[in-house]
């Protein structure tokens, strides 16, 4: 009885602090504050991959911080400096629909998965440009897909990775081509 109530107390901490990280997070775009986003929630051996769309296939670059002014990110900040306000975070999966051009559901949504994104570029990157990934980069995706909660903020168009690591939660992945429908 006494592990399943230490198991339960862990789980309900790291779903704290995931809220809390979450919150922060989006605090500091709506504020324009990329430097505490990068002191906090940037791990240093696990970086943050930021994905994006050049032409046809997806593509990541891994960095040591979030940088508004890269080419690839901006537009999206400024937007999520518009729209970031309070609101409930839900446990739910959304996509965005191409056809329809929006989001199948609109709010502020959470995964406690995340799709192989970094793993299908890998691959791809692999089988038609015959780029060989290092096995330290390997390693770490294998993490980030391992231990990641995917955050969907639909009227932002904000899409980020969260990963569990050392008992703390990180800024991973910044998803720039979930609602890019140009390939």
């Amino acid at each position: 009885m006494t592990f399943l109530l230490s198991c339960s107390v862990f789980a309900q901490s790291k779903q704290q602090k995931f809220e809390q990280a979450v919150t922060e997070i989006m605090t500091c775009l709506a504020k324009d504050d990329l430097a505490s986003v990068n002191k906090k929630y940037i791990h240093p051996a696990l970086q943050l991959f930021v994905v994006y769309r050049m032409g046809v296939p997806d593509i990541f670059y891994q960095t040591a911080t979030l940088e508004k002014d890269s080419i690839y990110s901006s537009p999206y900040f400024y937007t999520a400096a518009l729209k970031a306000k309070k609101r409930q975070l839900k446990l739910s999966a959304v996509d965005f629909d191409c056809n329809k051009e929006r989001w199948t559901k609109n709010g502020f949504f959470y995964e406690q998965s995340v799709p192989p994104l970094l793993s299908d570029i890998v691959t791809f990157m692999h089988d038609y440009e015959s780029v060989e990934t290092p096995q330290m980069t390997l390693d770490v995706i294998r993490t980030i897909e391992s231990w990641s909660y995917r955050v969907v903020d639909t009227e932002s168009n904000i899409v980020f990775y969260l990963t569990w690591t050392n008992n703390e939660w990180y800024l991973t992945v910044f998803d720039l081509v979930s609602m890019d429908c140009s390939a």
